[in-house]
């Protein structure tokens, strides 16, 4: 069951401590509904300033529409809500994902541009669950089985998500008792996402036992693994590189020291943060290029994430971003 205090001692928790500015994305769902009504009491409580940001996609001719009404729902609880509208060109394939990226680029720039501490979103456990099986169909090792993190970074902002000890069921439970509705996205039914027809087969996962509170432990030990795994990463990055200008070289045989996940997860860590990308290569590529290096079959070399990665004539590994790609932003140091 939903209550304020719940809500407000999970966030302290993840929080630490109070910030002047945070701004909560609102679509005008049911969860990003409730994320603001209860992030709007403990900010009233706290004295901090709070902003609502909804995106308006384009992506159905509703769109404008909807944020207007979501506009005048939460004018009338006095929260400041601003509308950020996508003018770009409209996506005709990877819907999801493309619209998933201009959205938080609104959202990041307008935190950034108004330097607000933290951009609440409204991820919740039914979302981590199926984020959990969406992986794992995927093959993901332990860092895709993980889930969504309570806290992370996305250029540069804070990203929180409070939402995610609360069901959707408890949800849609607390907007009912205090007499609020919301707006139901169609595409939440479209059986042409995987999301979708996961979410359709809850009741048939229950019956096998895989309910959300034994998800969410497997997602918790998860992360105590990837810990673990991020400790012997960092020590291993600070061993294995020997030399960073415009190029970064590692070490093979000091690399090859530590065991596999390690190797790979050192290997994914200095792809992504030198890369300029989100996220680094998938796993199955990490796979190969570890056993490119570790049978010594790396000559012709192999780019992931639009870096070259191949051997010199040492032997030792050298990472370096392709031609004509990202000239103007050098290589930084990996962080150890």
């Amino acid at each position: 069951m939903i209550t304020q205090k719940v809500f407000d001692e999970n966030l302290v928790g993840i929080l630490g401590k109070t910030p002047l500015r945070v701004a909560v994305a609102v679509s005008g769902g049911s969860d990003s509904l409730c994320l603001t009504l209860l992030t709007n009491n403990w900010c009233k409580e706290n004295g901090v300033e709070l902003t609502a940001l909804t995106v308006d996609h384009n992506l159905r001719s509703e769109s404008a529409e909807e944020a207007m009404t979501v506009h005048s729902w939460l004018e009338n609880y006095g929260i400041h809500h601003e509308i950020l509208t996508y003018t770009g060109k409209i996506p005709t394939s990877n819907i999801e994902a493309e619209a998933r990226q201009y959205r938080y680029k609104l959202l990041c720039d307008y935190v950034k541009q108004h330097n607000i501490d933290f951009l609440f979103i409204a991820h919740n456990q039914d979302e981590q669950r199926e984020t959990f099986f969406l992986n794992l169909s995927r093959g993901s090792g332990v860092y895709g089985l993980c889930g969504m993190p309570a806290i992370s970074q996305r250029d540069g902002v804070n990203i929180v998500r409070p939402m995610m000890i609360f069901t959707k069921s408890e949800i849609k439970e607390y907007l009912t008792n205090i007499h609020q509705v919301w707006v139901e996205d169609p595409s939440n039914q479209d059986d042409k996402y995987k999301r979708v027809r996961i979410r359709k087969l809850q009741s048939f996962i229950d019956e096998l036992g895989l309910t959300n509170e034994r998800i969410v432990n497997t997602i918790s030990n998860m992360q105590r693994v990837r810990d673990s795994i991020e400790f012997f990463v960092r020590e291993c990055i600070s061993k294995v590189i020997e030399k960073q200008e415009d190029k970064i070289i590692v070490n093979t045989n000091a690399l090859l020291y530590y065991p596999e996940e390690i190797v790979i997860r050192t290997l994914a860590k200095i792809i992504r943060e030198n890369s300029n990308k989100l996220y680094p290569p998938r796993l199955e590529n990490l796979e190969l290029l570890y056993k490119k290096i570790k049978s010594g079959s790396l000559n012709k070399g192999i780019t992931l994430s639009n870096m070259k990665i191949s051997f010199n004539k040492d032997k030792n590994i050298v990472f370096q971003r392709e031609a004509g790609r990202n000239q103007k932003k050098p290589l930084k140091k990996t962080k150890i």
